[in-house]
């Protein structure tokens, strides 16, 4: 008798939320690894983040991405995909 491949619980399907980078590529990063979401000053001076980034997410890992999307654009995501759980 053949085993089957996957069992139902090993089916999850792995929903991620999609960035930008200061360079304009895609990141898409798995919103239960988000810690923090940390805004640039308004005042555009700022030692932790370059020109252009408006945000930056502390993952579980203790590494960190910075997006072109502000933060309450973020936020806005990570809600949608909450209630889509």
């Amino acid at each position: 008798m053949a085993l089957p491949i996957l069992s139902s619980a090993a089916a999850i399907a792995l929903q991620l939320v999609v960035l930008h980078g200061l360079d304009g590529r895609l990141i898409r990063v798995n919103p239960v690894h988000i810690t923090t979401v940390v805004a640039a000053p308004p005042s555009g001076k700022n030692e932790h983040l370059v020109s252009g980034v408006n945000c930056m997410l502390n993952l579980s890992g203790g590494k960190f991405i910075t997006v072109v999307e502000s933060c309450d654009r973020v936020v806005e995501l990570l809600k949608a995909w909450r209630d889509a759980q």
